[in-house]
């Protein structure tokens, strides 16, 4: 949800909305480059750039919600469309179901599985981690369209079902609780994630630098020696990488944010749809 130098959802600064209008102008393309995390183009004229009134108003018209009440509906195109991937990657999964060994999927949480679109209304899509951590401890985010199904058949299909987000692991317990049902604020209702063979309860949210393991000290090294921590895409393919090691086949894993995405360890990816912000 959501693309390579920064952390997860928690850690986006709040200008989602200008790096969502700078990436739509460019259909999302990107470079890695010394300055600005987001590359692209600079306008000539002010016709270049949609204007960002218009856009926010674009955006709640996708999700079914043009007053922005924080609500999207059951049959906007966002539903639509999240859904569409959603039943792509059930097939998908459903096609590879009968390899043997341990297979498993792997989800981001924001807008990937919990759909934060009360949020960014609240917010006007400007984020602060005090506000946003409110929602989260909340617990109250409602699924995203057509992954609770998908999810909960991968889960009968055989597959770990493991997620690993950017959310600090403070914010652990609120997060399982909002996924699954624990009778706090909203409970999506997916299966619980899979306990590892090693015992990880496969819920991988982020830690403080001081207490990484090893397979992320040793994939962040330059950023901790830096003072920094992992970027998004070492963070999540590290953890990917470390659950092979396990002896794990990732089948699928499932984003919103190219920085879900990047980096391997894994057989597919699946891309939810997301126009609200833009992870680097």
């Amino acid at each position: 949800m959501r693309r390579f130098a920064q952390l997860g959802r928690t850690r986006r600064v709040a200008t989602g909305i200008m790096a969502l209008v700078l990436a739509s102008l460019l259909g999302g393309a990107v470079a890695l480059a010394a300055g600005p995390a987001i590359q692209t183009f600079t306008p000539h004229s002010a016709n270049q750039i949609t204007n960002l009134d218009v856009l926010r108003q674009q955006i709640r018209n996708y999700y079914g919600d043009p007053m922005g009440t924080g609500n999207f509906a059951s049959d906007s195109y966002y539903a639509k469309e999240a859904t569409s991937v959603a039943n792509a990657g059930a097939r998908y999964l459903a096609a590879h179901s009968h390899q043997h060994g341990l297979k498993a999927i792997v989800l981001d949480v924001d807008d990937t599985t919990l759909a934060t679109w009360n949020y960014e209304v609240f917010s006007n899509w400007a984020y602060n981690p005090t506000t946003n951590a409110t929602y989260v401890n909340g617990q109250l985010f409602p699924a995203v369209p057509g992954m609770v199904d998908m999810v909960t058949k991968a889960a009968k299909e055989g597959y770990a079902i493991i997620w690993i987000t950017g959310r600090p692991a403070t914010q652990e317990a609120a997060t399982l609780g909002n996924l699954t049902s624990d009778g706090i604020g909203v409970d999506a209702g997916y299966p619980a994630p899979t306990k590892l063979v090693d015992g990880e309860d496969g819920l991988f949210t982020k830690p403080a630098v001081a207490d990484y393991p090893a397979y992320l000290k040793t994939a962040c090294a330059a950023e901790i020696s830096a003072g920094s921590s992992c970027t998004t895409i070492h963070y999540k393919s590290a953890t990917r990488a470390h659950i092979e090691s396990l002896g794990y086949d990732i089948v699928a894993d499932f984003g919103d944010q190219f920085s879900d995405l990047k980096g391997g360890f894994t057989d597919q990816t699946f891309k939810l749809p997301n126009p609200n912000y833009y992870l680097p």
